[in-house]
């Protein structure tokens, strides 16, 4: 039976990401250049402290430095190459109805409020193209099972819940049979236009997967606004250059599968909680390709709380800490290449920059309390050199991103506890329990999640108060003092989000879904009358 034709528009997306900007090439050379005007004026003997103090600096300030350069090096390697003639190609004549291969998508839910996950199984069947929709259930929840039921979608369980997420997809394509999977959160609501824009990617028999962003809709509190923020400017300034490198990595969401690579390795990956990005590297060691395409395909919610929220941090950090610590990345005969290794060792290295946080909120109160600097410098020597370093820092992913919100700059801080956490995890081989961030609503508040960050305030806000009182050397105490006041401003803040549960305020409107269109003779589902609309869906109360 062939299908109807799919309304000739162009699929509903927006870009995530911008053009490589002259400018932040400029910014870019300018900041390598400041670096490099920092480091050596720490590496200057005339200025060092203590030893073990002026070791520890250097650490913290080169891991700093190598993972900015590291990162840097990835935005000019921004790929804005138009997608290939044959995806085009394929493209259009799947709009002219052309014959279109199985397609399983698989909604994967763990706990999620059933409302939300009735939102995403409405878009996910509505999507155009032909295809088979199924629920793959970890939560045993007859209550999911009958919604499953109510919108014509498949309805999947399995007997108890081993490898987590990983263990529910593959016991999804253990009975399934599509030619490609695509995989998507039960808080991601993929676009009418999802699979028309990834399909045709696949035009390439070697590419294994192809990755969307992800992209948040509820920017309600500082939290979900906060993680959110980091996110794009993830998915705009770095995820570009990663698929120049062919290093583009699975999310775990909104991404498409051949089916015949997931076989090539035995499904996805069950020996660690982020099977993601550890299916990727072995799709990768295999000589898989992986492309990125940069179209806000699926929308999702970021977590509203701050518990979730360092839930959610604690398993990803565990995740790069893992492919650090135990991927083997340069080990010879892998498989990978020498710049696939840097941009996965790069995933590590982003989550170790905590180490060299706490580092930094420890200096000023250790001289406010003890007179003790890893830097024997007067504070305008010092201003000289670290100012214009972190003002260039600042500068790239202002003009490349096109602006950042300060909420992901505290978001980012408040979560360094948790990160030390995941490494000490890794390195004891007592990785954290796997649990759906969305699970169980949003609005927790908890004084015992945000205690290390407690901890620090405290004893900069001492340090300060000790600081003015003694005032041996007014300049540098000063310096110390705004550094400590700075840290604790920002902490505080996270605190405050932690205890209260944040401010939440009115959410967006739920997504206008369109009716479920006719099935063809195999059961597959069939696109939609173009522009068919139904009622709006009510958006659920956690979502």
């Amino acid at each position: 039976m062939t299908a109807p034709p799919l309304p000739s528009g162009r699929p509903t997306a927006s870009l995530a990401w911008r053009p490589l900007q002259r400018s932040t090439r400029v910014a870019i050379i300018a900041a390598l250049a400041a670096t490099v005007f920092y480091q050596l004026f720490l590496l200057n003997p005339a200025y060092r402290g203590p030893g073990w103090l002026w070791v520890t600096m250097l650490a913290a300030e080169g891991l700093t430095a190598l993972h900015l350069v590291g990162t840097w090096w990835t935005i000019l390697a921004h790929d804005d190459r138009p997608e290939a003639v044959d995806a085009t190609v394929w493209r259009n004549r799947l709009r002219a109805g052309g014959e279109v291969p199985s397609i399983d998508v698989f909604i994967t839910a763990y706990g999620e409020d059933p409302a939300l996950v009735r939102t995403t199984l409405l878009a996910a069947r509505d999507m155009d193209l032909p295809h088979d929709t199924f629920l793959l259930d970890d939560g045993d929840s007859d209550e999911l099972r009958r919604i499953a039921d109510q919108v014509g979608v498949g309805y999947l369980r399995r007997p108890g819940s081993t490898h987590a997420k990983a263990g529910n997809v593959n016991a999804g394509l253990a009975r399934t049979d599509g030619e490609f999977v695509v995989i998507l959160d039960a808080d991601h609501v993929p676009e009418p236009g999802f699979l028309l824009s990834i399909l045709p990617h696949f035009q390439d028999p070697d590419v294994a997967f192809v990755q969307s962003p992800q992209s948040y809709t509820n920017n309600v509190n500082l939290v979900a606004t906060g993680s959110g923020e980091a996110q794009r400017i993830f998915y705009e300034l770095v995820c570009p250059g990663k698929n120049h490198f062919n290093a583009a990595f699975c999310v775990g969401t909104n991404v498409m599968f051949r089916r015949a690579a997931l076989d090539s390795i035995g499904g996805i990956w069950t020996g660690s909680n982020s099977e993601d990005i550890w299916t990727s590297i072995e799709l990768h060691k295999r000589g898989w390709k992986s492309i990125y395409v940069p179209q806000v395909l699926a929308r999702g919610l970021a977590p509203e709380d701050v518990p979730s929220y360092l839930k959610q941090q604690l398993r990803w950090a565990g995740g790069g800490f893992e492919v650090l610590l135990r991927g083997r990345l340069f080990r010879r005969g892998s498989g990978l290449t020498i710049d696939q290794r840097l941009q996965y060792l790069f995933c590590g290295t982003h989550y170790l920059l905590s180490l060299a946080m706490l580092t930094f909120m420890l200096f000023p109160a250790l001289y406010l309390l003890f007179a003790l600097s890893p830097i024997r410098a007067d504070g305008f020597a010092w201003a000289t050199h670290y100012l214009p370093f972190q003002a260039a820092v600042l500068l790239v992913t202002w003009l490349q991103s096109g602006g950042f919100k300060l909420s992901a700059i505290v978001a980012s801080i408040g979560a360094v506890p948790v990160h030390l956490r995941a490494l000490g995890g890794v390195l004891l081989g007592r990785p954290a329990v796997w649990k759906a961030t969305n699970a169980g609503g949003s609005g927790a508040r908890s004084l015992w999640a945000v205690m290390p960050l407690v901890a620090l305030l405290l004893l900069n806000a001492t340090a300060i108060a000790v600081g003015v009182i003694v005032m041996a050397d007014p300049a540098p105490t000063w310096l110390s003092v705004g550094w400590a006041a700075m840290i604790v401003l920002i902490l505080g803040r996270m605190i405050v989000e932690s205890v209260t549960g944040g401010s939440i305020r009115q959410r967006p409107p739920a997504p206008v879904l369109r009716p479920a269109g006719p099935r063809s003779a195999t059961g597959r589902q069939l696109p939609a009358a173009p522009h068919t609309r139904a009622e709006p869906q009510p958006l659920p109360a956690g979502a």
